[in-house]
């Protein structure tokens, strides 16, 4: 099943719901738009695996997000850190049933980088993006959810640290003992 038939089932899903709460089928069909392809990133990040894989949890993200959203108030970053929250919880419970820390081919690069990016750093990126995935796999997962939201999704450490209820030093000392790693372990593996 590809993205785009992914996201089309769940939008024709989603508009055939009725309901009179707080976030309606349209503002939902919107929260989607916005953060699929951000959740996305941050399931692949935080799990590696199959294409598959990440795209039914982040599709079963957006369908838990669906049916408690009654539940939900606040703004559009609380609605983001909502879903995330949503999504570490699947990647949990997915991940005590079967390990992932695959990286898979068939997720294309330009999924996951940044969309603005300058065309002409665009093949160093690629190519530094492939061997940085294979030595994230490594690292612990609190360290490697924080890279994620620091570097994937282009989170401030403040956020980082307001939606890990940590503090702002020990997120910026973890992800410095965690660049440390990566580097010492990208140095290794680009110099195979």
């Amino acid at each position: 099943m590809t993205e785009f038939s992914v996201q089309q089932t769940i939008k024709r899903w989603l508009s055939h719901k009725q309901e009179n709460s707080i976030i309606d089928v349209g503002n939902f069909a919107r929260l989607y738009d916005q953060n699929y392809l951000i959740v996305f990133r941050y399931v692949y990040g935080l799990i590696g695996g199959t294409r598959q894989d990440v795209e039914d949890i982040t599709a079963e993200t957006f369908m838990r997000a669906w049916s408690t959203r009654h539940r939900f108030s606040g703004n559009e970053q609380a609605a983001l850190g909502w879903l995330l929250r949503i999504a570490r919880n699947l990647v949990i419970d997915v991940s005590r049933r079967k390990k992932f820390r695959v990286v898979d081919d068939s997720v294309e690069v330009k999924t996951l980088l940044d969309a603005s990016a300058v065309p002409e750093d665009d093949l160093v990126t690629r190519e530094q993006t492939a061997i940085l995935w294979k030595v994230l796999s490594g690292l612990p997962d609190a360290m490697r959810e924080m890279l994620v939201l620091r570097y994937m999704l282009g989170w401030q450490i403040k956020q980082i640290a307001v939606h890990l209820d940590m503090t702002e030093n020990n997120v910026s000392a973890n992800i410095r003992r965690a660049l440390s790693r990566l580097q010492r372990d990208f140095l290794q593996l680009e110099g195979e």
